[in-house]
């Protein structure tokens, strides 16, 4: 127990477990061993147990559940990380969360997002407000903010694609600029550069190219909406096209 003038700091566990100097209100309950010490560098933070956990400074009002080895950054604070392995929060990510998991990410300025688990997911520069629940190896690319990907492996909504989604499924991108667009899931379906607002629910190889804004593919495989065909549906089956400026189209 470590008195001071505003609020005293509990420190538990291993006796190498440490506060930095001239914090206030900070709380390590227990965990830590040699080499792995838990550490907290910022007032008013909390780390629940595990090893190798920080809390760097000014991240305060910050928690850290668990696990091994998870880092909340630098001016990071009202953050959170529930537990897992190599977790971190980096700098200016102020009020993210990481569930758990291995490895997930929530790169700078990229604040008020979060990752709820799974494995090697990516939250990048800036895409502030977004959210990864799981998977592998998603990432929300820079200032894409406000975007969501549910799970699924190696799915990307790429840089400046705002408020898009991907369901889940494998290999799904939505690319640079597609503000507005969602994948609901399938495997390696593509909506291009500055197709906004554009769909595609499900299915397997399914295109909507460059400016093909307002568009939707509804399912099926290998069906593609070709460039500037822009408000055009294809409701599934195999390897339709609607070819490039032909707008308004239906198949």
């Amino acid at each position: 127990l470590e008195p001071n003038a505003t609020s005293p700091n509990v420190i538990g566990g291993y006796s190498g477990n440490y506060l930095a100097a001239d914090i206030a209100g900070a709380t390590i309950s227990g965990g830590g061993r040699n080499g792995y010490t838990n550490s907290i560098f910022a007032d008013y933070s909390a780390i629940g147990g595990g090893i190798g956990n920080t809390i760097q400074p000014s991240a305060y009002y910050s928690t850290i559940g668990g696990g091994n080895q998870n880092t909340i950054q630098l001016n990071a604070p009202n953050s959170t990380i529930g537990g897992g392995y190599g977790n971190t929060i980096q700098p200016n990510a102020f009020f993210s969360t990481i569930g758990g998991g291995y490895i997930n990410t929530i790169q700078t300025s990229a604040y008020d997002s979060a990752i709820g688990g799974g494995s090697g997911n990516t939250i990048q520069t800036s895409a502030d407000d977004s959210t990864i629940g799981g998977g592998v190896n998603n990432t929300i690319q820079p200032n894409a903010s406000y975007s969501t990907i549910g799970g699924g492996i190696l799915n990307t909504i790429q840089t400046s694609a705002t408020y898009s989604t991907i369901g889940g499924g494998y290999i799904n991108t939505i690319q640079t600029n597609a503000s507005y667009s969602t994948i609901g899931g399938g495997y390696i379906n593509t909506i291009q550069t500055n197709a906004y607002d554009s769909t595609i629910g499900g299915g397997s190889g399914n295109k909507i190219q460059t400016s093909a804004n307002d568009s939707t593919i509804g399912g099926g495989v290998q069906n593609t909406i070709q460039p500037n065909a822009y408000e055009s549906v294809i409701g599934g089956g195999n390897q339709n096209m609607i070819q490039t400026g032909a707008n308004d189209s239906t198949i």
